[in-house]
């Protein structure tokens, strides 16, 4: 088996060990059909603007708050191949989503803040291709249009983990499963706290910069979570 394609089956299988471990009190609302155990797709909605957004999908919808314990959905499992649609009202004027997954794919749709406008939302698609079980995976999300080189800085002498992270894009790195101080830098704008605490290893982390409400730059650092598999 060539080493990508035996790299995203251990991530698969670490993904479904995760799914199956999560915690009961989760609560199991989700908008579409969950796939199969192997070959699966997974999607997440992020509410980045300072209000409570709402997403429905024809048979079904959620709201996701803007307070920063809940803004971040889990990655909940969807049947790749099959066109998933939506759309995300602010209490305004709607947005509609439409997306396919690809098998093992991995999304993230953001809901930002425009200014005089209704909402707005960045997909942030990626194929995992490496897996390393003895450290932890780091990625920096860019949601702010502001921020056009998002940098995620470690350390006091701010040693740089990734950088060159325009907006709309991402960056990710795996990095040693230890506690470091992390921030975010915007070309010369003040650096931003990112604190996630000890990491550990084979665990997923996302740091997502953006601007929730005027042209001040913010950051949001968490754990990866998983939803749970359902027939």
């Amino acid at each position: 088996m060539p080493i990508r394609c035996r790299n995203i089956a251990a991530l698969v299988l670490v993904a479904s060990l995760s799914i199956l471990a999560a915690a009961t009190g989760v609560a199991e609302d989700r908008l579409y059909p969950t796939g199969p155990p192997n070959g699966v797709a997974y999607l997440r909605f992020v509410n980045l603007t300072s209000q409570p957004v709402t997403i429905s999908s024809g048979t079904a919808r959620i709201t996701v708050p803007a307070d920063d314990e809940q803004r971040v959905r889990r990655y909940d499992p969807v049947t790749p191949g099959s066109e998933l649609t939506a759309t995300v009202q602010d209490g305004g004027a709607g947005k509609p989503i439409k997306i396919t997954l690809e098998q093992n794919e991995l999304a993230t749709i953001a809901v930002v803040a425009v200014p005089g406008g209704g909402p707005e939302t960045m997909i942030f698609r990626e194929t995992p291709s490496d897996f390393n079980a003895s450290k932890a995976s780091l990625v920096l999300y860019n949601a702010d249009g502001g921020c056009k080189d998002g940098r995620l800085l470690a350390g006091e002498k701010d040693t740089v983990v990734i950088s060159g992270v325009e907006p709309g894009k991402e960056g990710r790195r795996a990095v040693n499963a230890i506690n470091v101080a992390l921030n975010v830098a915007c070309g010369e704008a003040p650096k931003l706290s990112a604190q996630l605490g000890s990491l550990a290893a084979g665990d997923r982390y996302s740091v997502f910069v953006f601007a929730e409400n005027g042209p001040a730059h913010r950051a949001l650092a968490l754990k990866d979570e998983m939803g749970n598999l359902k027939p």
